[in-house]
C-alpha cells in the first residue's frame, strides 16, 4: 500500500467527517453557523461541569484523604467468636462490640466493613445499624458519636469520617446484630477514601444544569413563542413531552413490589366486582359470615373486632342488608376490569389499571395546556410552557399516586383524567370559522364529565370549569335561539342525562337511594353514618392540606413525615403527610395573585375567571374530603392539580400583560426556574419517605443507595 493511496483515503475520511458541518454551513449564514457552534460548546461544557461537580464536589472526601496514612489497629471483639481471619459468629444475647484501644493519634476516618455474610451471599438488601462511641483528649469516658447504616450493597457505607477532640484514645463500634449471624469484620483507620462515581447523581446534576441553561431568560427556549411553532413540530414536541414523563412515571409505578399484586382483601374490590357483574350481581359474590350479620352495629370497628374478629370480614367494603358492595366509583370496572376479565378469564392488576389512567391523565393535561395557550394566550414562550407544565405535573402529587398504585388511587386518577379530557374537548368544540359548536366534541366532553361522577363524585365540580369555557358562545341569545344552539344544548345534556340515569339506577338497586354511592356503609375505622358535618374539622384539615410547613431533618431524606396533633375533641382519620401543599409545591401560591392583582389580570377575563374558580373548586373539594373521610396523603391529588392549573393560568396571564424584555418578565422566569429546581429536589428527597406507600421498607436497597448518594459528606 503506497503513500499516495494512504493520503487519498485520509483526505476522504476528513471530508466525510467534516461533511455535516460543511452541509450545515452551506444552508445557513456564517453568523447563525457560529451561533450554533457556540451553543453546542455551551451544552457540552455543562456535561463537563456536571462531571467536575461529581468528581470533586460530591467526592471531596476522597481528595481530602489522598495523603492520609492508613493505620491498622489491634481490635478486641466482645460477643463474637472468630472462625477465620475476618469472619465471626455472634455468640450470645449479651453485650457485643468491637473496640480499638491505644489509638493515640488524630482519628480522621475509618473503613468499617461489618457485613452479614449470609445477606451478602443471598444479595439481600439489608443493612447493619452501627453505633460509635469514643474516648479522646476531651473525654475520659466513652461518649456517643453517631451511627451509620452499613451494607455490602454500598461500599461507600464502609467509610466513616470522625471529628473527635484531639487525639483519639479508644473507639468502640457497636453493631446491631443478632445471635448466630455470620459477620465479616475489617477495620482500618485514616484510610484513603476512593472516588465513588454515581451515574444517577451525575445525570441528576446534569438535568439541573440543563434546566437552568434552557429556561434562563436569554435562552433560545425563551425566544421561541409557543404559538409560533409549526403544527408538526408542536406535535413532535408534545409527543416527546408525553413520552419522557410517561417513562418516568412507569418506572415509579413498577418500583414498589408491594403494589405489583393485590396484597390484601380490600385491594381486590374491583376484581371481585368484575366477577359479580359477569354473574349478574351488583353485590360481591362472597357472603359475609353470620357473626357479622348478627351484629347490632357492624360499622363499629372495635365491636367488629371483638364479635367477628379482624380477619373474618372484608375490611373497607360497603356492607348493606347482609351483603358486601363496592362503594368506589364503578366506571373503571366497566371500562377496564370487566372487559379484561371477560376476555382473558383472569384479572388485571391494579397497578396496570392505575398506570393506564396516569397515561390518560398525562395526555389530557398536555392537550388541555396546549389548547388553552392556543386559544387564550397570544404570547407565551416555549420555556414558560414547559416549566409551568412540569411544575403542574410534579406539584399535582402524581408521583405519590404512582408510588402506591393501588385500588384507592384508581378512582381519583380516572376522575381527574376524565375531567381534564372534558375540559379539553369543550375547548376544542367551538368552531370560530363557522361560529358554532362541533357537537361531537361537545357530546364527547359531556360524557367525560359524566364519567367523573362515576369515578369520584366530588370531582364532578370540574364541570364548572367546562361551563366557563363554553358559556360565552353557548348561552348567548344569538346562538341559543338557533337550531345549532338547540342541537348543541342537546349534545351536552343528553349524554350526561343517560350516564346520570345509569349511575342513579345502580345506586338505587344497591342502597335504595339514587344519590347514595354507599361510602357511608363501608367497614372502616369509624361509623361513617354518624360522622356528620362538623365545621371545626375544616380549619384543622385546611391547615394540614395547605399551610402546614415542612419539617427539615439533618439526615437523608432531609424531610420528615408529619403527624397531626390537635385539640380537636373527636375522631379524625389521618395519615402522615409531607407538609402542606403551599410549602411542598410553592408554585401553587402563584394562583393567589389572581386575587391580589385582579384589576390587571381580569383584563383577560377567561384566564382570570378559570384561575379564580379553580381555586374555589379546590377549596370545596378539600372541605368535602375533610368531612367525608379525613386527612389522607392520596387526597392531595383531588385538589392539588386545580391549584397548579390556576397558577399556570396566572403565569400565562401575566405574560400577556408585561413586556418580554422587562425586569418583571426576567424575574418571573427566574422565579419559575427556582420553583422548578426546588420541586425536583423536594420530590427526590421525599420519594423514599414512607407516608403510606411502603416504598422504603419494600426497596431498602434503593433507600440505602440514595442515602449515600445524597449523604456524600459522611
Amino acid at each position: 500500500m503506497n503513500d499516495s493511496y494512504l493520503k487519498i483515503m485520509h483526505n476522504k475520511r476528513t471530508k466525510m467527517k467534516n461533511k455535516p458541518l460543511k452541509t450545515l454551513k452551506k444552508y445557513i449564514s456564517t453568523e447563525k453557523y457560529n451561533l450554533i457552534l457556540v451553543r453546542i460548546v455551551k451544552v457540552l461544557s455543562l456535561f463537563l461541569l456536571a462531571l467536575v461537580i461529581e468528581l470533586f464536589v460530591f467526592n471531596f472526601r476522597a481528595w481530602q484523604s489522598i495523603f492520609y496514612k492508613e493505620q491498622n489497629n489491634d481490635i478486641q471483639v466482645v460477643g463474637f467468636k472468630n472462625i477465620s481471619d475476618d469472619e465471626y459468629i455472634v455468640t450470645n444475647e449479651g453485650e457485643r462490640y468491637i473496640e480499638l484501644k491505644d489509638i493515640n493519634y488524630i482519628l480522621k476516618n475509618a473503613r468499617v466493613e461489618i457485613v452479614n455474610i449470609d445477606s451478602e451471599a443471598n444479595d439481600e438488601a439489608k443493612y447493619i445499624d452501627v453505633r460509635f462511641e469514643g474516648i479522646d483528649e476531651g473525654h475520659s469516658n466513652y461518649y456517643g458519636l453517631c451511627s451509620r447504616k452499613i451494607t455490602h450493597k454500598e461500599e461507600r457505607s464502609f467509610y466513616v469520617t470522625f471529628h473527635m477532640y484531639g487525639d483519639a484514645e479508644s473507639l468502640k463500634i457497636i453493631p446491631d446484630v443478632s445471635e448466630g449471624q455470620n459477620i465479616r469484620i475489617n477495620i482500618a483507620t485514616n484510610v484513603k477514601i476512593p472516588v465513588f462515581f454515581y451515574w444517577d447523581r451525575y445525570f441528576f446534576i446534569l438535568i439541573i444544569l440543563l434546566l437552568v441553561y434552557l429556561f434562563r431568560p436569554k435562552s433560545i427556549l425563551n425566544n421561541i413563542q409557543y404559538n409560533a411553532i409549526e403544527k408538526k413540530k408542536r406535535l413532535l414536541l408534545l409527543s416527546m413531552l408525553f413520552i419522557i414523563n410517561a417513562v418516568i412515571l412507569q418506572w415509579i409505578t413498577e418500583i414498589n413490589g408491594f403494589y405489583q399484586y393485590e396484597p390484601q382483601i380490600n385491594h381486590e374490590q374491583y376484581q371481585k366486582l368484575a366477577e359479580s357483574f359477569l354473574n349478574g350481581r351488583l353485590s360481591i359474590m362472597d357472603d359475609p359470615i353470620q357473626e357479622l350479620k348478627n351484629m347490632d352495629n357492624p360499622y363499629d370497628m372495635n365491636a367488629r373486632a371483638n364479635e367477628v374478629g379482624e380477619g373474618n370480614y372484608y375490611f373497607d367494603y360497603a356492607y348493606f342488608n347482609g351483603k358486601y358492595f363496592v362503594y368506589f366509583g364503578v366506571v373503571p370496572v366497566i371500562l377496564i376490569y370487566l372487559p379484561y376479565y371477560a376476555i382473558n378469564g383472569e384479572h388485571i392488576h391494579n397497578h396496570s389499571v392505575c398506570y393506564i389512567g396516569i397515561l390518560i391523565l398525562l395526555s389530557a393535561l398536555i392537550l388541555l395546556y396546549d389548547a388553552v395557550l392556543k386559544k387564550y394566550c397570544r404570547k407565551c414562550s416555549l420555556a414558560i410552557f414547559l416549566s409551568t407544565f412540569e411544575l403542574s405535573l410534579i406539584g399535582s402529587f402524581i408521583i405519590y399516586i404512582a408510588k402506591r398504585p393501588d385500588l384507592y388511587a384508581i378512582p381519583i386518577v380516572y376522575g381527574i383524567a376524565f375531567a381534564l379530557l372534558g375540559m379539553w374537548l369543550f375547548l376544542m368544540s367551538w368552531d370560530d370559522t363557522n361560529k358554532r359548536f362541533n357537537n361531537l366534541f361537545l357530546s364527547s366532553g359531556s360524557i367525560c364529565f359524566a364519567l367523573v361522577a362515576g369515578c369520584r363524585p366530588q370531582l364532578f365540580l370540574f364541570f364548572v370549569l367546562g361551563l366557563i369555557i363554553i358559556w360565552k358562545h353557548m348561552f348567548s341569545d344569538k346562538y341559543m335561539i338557533t337550531r345549532y344552539g338547540i342541537k348543541s344544548l342537546i349534545s351536552i345534556s343528553l349524554p350526561m342525562l343517560v350516564v346520570a340515569v345509569l349511575l342513579m339506577t345502580y345506586n338505587y338497586k344497591r342502597f335504595g337511594s339514587v344519590f347514595d354511592f354507599g361510602a357511608f356503609y363501608n367497614l372502616t375505622f369509624n361509623d361513617m353514618r354518624y360522622r356528620g358535618y362538623v365545621g371545626d374539622r375544616n380549619a384543622l384539615g385546611i391547615i394540614t392540606y395547605l399551610f402546614r410547613p415542612l419539617e427539615l431533618a439533618p439526615e437523608y431524606p432531609f424531610f420528615r413525615n408529619l403527624q397531626m396533633n390537635s385539640t380537636y375533641m373527636g375522631q379524625t382519620v389521618q395519615e402522615d403527610t409531607y407538609g402542606g401543599l403551599f410549602a411542598g409545591s410553592p408554585f401553587a401560591m402563584i394562583g393567589l395573585l389572581s386575587f391580589l392583582y385582579y384589576k390587571y389580570l381580569r383584563k383577560n377575563k377567561k384566564l382570570w375567571l378559570l384561575s379564580v374558580v379553580s381555586i374555589f373548586i379546590a377549596l370545596i373539594i378539600i372541605i368535602i374530603d375533610i368531612q367525608n373521610a379525613g386527612i389522607l396523603g392520596r387526597y392531595f391529588f383531588d385538589f392539588s392539580l386545580l391549584f397548579m392549573f390556576a397558577s399556570s393560568l396566572t403565569v400565562w396571564n401575566i405574560v400577556q400583560i408585561i413586556d418580554d424584555n422587562s425586569v418583571l418578565y426576567r424575574s418571573l422566569v427566574k422565579v419559575l426556574i427556582c420553583l422548578l429546581l426546588f420541586s425536583v429536589f423536594y420530590q427526590t428527597q421525599i420519594f423514599m419517605l414512607d407516608a403510606g406507600d411502603i416504598l422504603k421498607s419494600d426497596r431498602m436497597d434503593l433507600f440505602i443507595h440514595y442515602y449515600y448518594l445524597f449523604e456524600f459528606f459522611l
